[in-house]
Parts: C-alpha cells; sequence; structure tokens
C-alpha cells in the first residue's frame, strides 16, 4: 500500500477520516471500486497483502481507517460509534471519490459495518463481500450480553462472547495497553484451540494479560512488520477507540440505529460472498445459515478458508483468490 494516495475527509458529522486510494484502477461507472473496511483492533493496513494480488484488476481500491483507528478520529463517545453513523460517514467516502456500484469488503467488525453500509446505502453498492462476520440482521430483542453468552454456552458447549466482558468493561482498555506484548500473543498464538481458550472461557484473557505465561506465535504473527505495525499503534493511540465499538453493542446504541433501517432493505439483494473460516470460534460459519434459511440472502456464495480469525494476515493469497473468483464470475 506504500503507492496508495492517503487522502482525508471531514463527514458530516464532523469527524475526519483517513483513508488510502489505489495508484491504479477505473473509476467508471462500469467496473466497481473495491471498499475494504478493516475490523478489530486493526487499521486499513491489514488489507496490505490482500490488495498486493489485486492490484492487476481493473478495480479502484479504496481503504478507510475507521472511527478509533490509526488516521482517523477517536472520539471518547460511544454513541458516536453507533453503526447508521459510521454508515453514514463511508458513504461520504464513495461519494466523495465517485465510486459509483462499489463492491463493499469487510473483516470482523468491518463485517458488520460492511452490511450496515449496505443497508442504509443500498444504490452505492453492486455486491457484498464479508469475512468471518456472517450477516446479522436486526434484532428486536434487546441485546444482552450474559444471556447471549449463557445461551451460547448452551448450543455451543462455550461462552462465545466471553471476552466481551472484559472489552466493555473500564478497566479493559488500561489492561490491553498495559500488557501489549501479551495481547499480540492472545491474537496471534499457535496452540490448539487457542481462540477459543482466550476468547471464549471467563475471565481467560484478562488473566492471561496480567500473568506469566507465553504461548507461540502462527507463522505470519512473528514477522516484524506485523507485531511492529500493532506496537507502534496502540503505543501511540490507545485502546479505548477501538474497544468503544464493543461497548456501543452493549449499550444497545447499535441496535438503536438499526431501528433506522427499513424492514423492507432487510434483504441483501446483491450478490453476496461470505468467506468463513475454520479456525474461528467466535465468528462462526455456521452463523451464515441462519440469514440464508429464512431469504435474506438470495444470491450467496459460501467460501472456506484453512484459518484462524485473522485470515487477511494468515492466508491472504486465499483470500484474494476468492475475491478474484467472485469478481470474474460476477463482474467480468
Amino acid at each position: 500500500m506504500d503507492k496508495f494516495q492517503r487522502k482525508t475527509l471531514k463527514t458530516k458529522r464532523s469527524f475526519t477520516y483517513t483513508y488510502y486510494v489505489s495508484p491504479h484502477g477505473d473509476s467508471s461507472k462500469s467496473i466497481p471500486t473495491l471498499f475494504f473496511i478493516h475490523g478489530w483492533p486493526d487499521g486499513a493496513h491489514l488489507w496490505k497483502d490482500v490488495v498486493a494480488q489485486l492490484s492487476d484488476l481493473p478495480n479502484r481500491i479504496i481503504i478507510p481507517d475507521t472511527l478509533g483507528y490509526v488516521g482517523t478520529d477517536k472520539p471518547a463517545d460511544t454513541e458516536a460509534y453507533n453503526q447508521k453513523g459510521q454508515a453514514d460517514d463511508l458513504s461520504e467516502i464513495l461519494i466523495k471519490e465517485g465510486a459509483q456500484k462499489s463492491i463493499i469488503i469487510g473483516h470482523d467488525w468491518g463485517s458488520s459495518i460492511a452490511q450496515r453500509t449496505y443497508l442504509h446505502h443500498p444504490e452505492l453498492f453492486s455486491a457484498v463481500i464479508l469475512l468471518n462476520v456472517a450477516y446479522l440482521p436486526p434484532n428486536p430483542e434487546p441485546f444482552d450480553l450474559d444471556q447471549t453468552n449463557a445461551f451460547t454456552e448452551k448450543i455451543y458447549g462455550y461462552p462465545q462472547l466471553a471476552y466481551w466482558e472484559l472489552f466493555g468493561s473500564e478497566e479493559g482498555a488500561k489492561i490491553i495497553e498495559s500488557n501489549l506484548e501479551s495481547m499480540w500473543e492472545v491474537l496471534h498464538g499457535d496452540s490448539e484451540d487457542w481462540m477459543k481458550k482466550m476468547f471464549c472461557t471467563k475471565g481467560a484473557m484478562k488473566k492471561y494479560l496480567t500473568g506469566d505465561e507465553h504461548v507461540p506465535l502462527k507463522s505470519y504473527a512473528q514477522e516484524p512488520r506485523w507485531k511492529d505495525e500493532f506496537l507502534s499503534q496502540f503505543r501511540r493511540d490507545g485502546f479505548d477507540g477501538p474497544l468503544r465499538m464493543y461497548k456501543a453493542a452493549i449499550s444497545r446504541a447499535h441496535q438503536e440505529s438499526d431501528k433506522l433501517i427499513p424492514k423492507e432493505r432487510l434483504v441483501i439483494s446483491v450478490p453476496v460472498l461470505f468467506i468463513g473460516c475454520t479456525g474461528d470460534f467466535v465468528c462462526r460459519h455456521d452463523l451464515i445459515e441462519i440469514p440464508k434459511k429464512v431469504g435474506l440472502l438470495p444470491d450467496l456464495e459460501e467460501q472456506s478458508i484453512e484459518s484462524g480469525h485473522w485470515v487477511p494476515m494468515e492466508q491472504p493469497g486465499q483470500v484474494a483468490k476468492h475475491i478474484r473468483n467472485f469478481l470474474t464470475k460476477r463482474f467480468p
């Protein structure tokens, strides 16, 4: 991404976003722009190995730092992170760049934001690509973290969102910031069922971060370019902004903004590619069956990659291959 042009935009909500535009690519209406949205706790740099393998395509590429990350504003107001607000912000980037009928591509929280950006602004998109996080349509039932963890423990055998207890707490950011080396190991440890042990066991992540245990890293996570980026980013910026997405979910700010989506828009009528990962215990591949069975994804293609959660780092070639094949079939 070194050759990408760095740009900024102050949105109608008065937040300044940083985003990157590829030096290549056609901005005509006939060739869709690829709009990549990163998740937690990354930044636009998450996509660098993926887009490097798509540089020969005629599509222009735009990659923002989302709210709370790197070059974009980091408000301390949890409400500012509601997903309609972020969807509106991101749509303004596309409009400024004259991007017509883009393909929005999201990973982790970026997948959730990508879904909402489509639902609020469907006229801007010709397709949706979701990594790890399946389509989660608005839920009219009030979100309750304890109830969710009790329910998932009953059906999966583990509390799927156990780590949200730390992320949603007042001490969460400080604990992570004080133990960044250990947090990198939490994210990218190479041990059997590591994600399940760290993310889906109550108290496990906090115990690891504040303890003396160390686990080997996956091969990609041993590369200094990834770890150095992580350490530099969060030593500078802290974790308060990135954790606001979880707090916005727990406080139901996301859910309140979902009420503004008309019911007739809940079907994603454009082509959707969902890429699930075999080693992701939190963002389970089988969750795609829920919206699929009720007809909310009438034009769905599914792919699976043998990888952990951070697949754009671990298997960028596989991600790029599936995106390329999808584009070739759908937008020849």
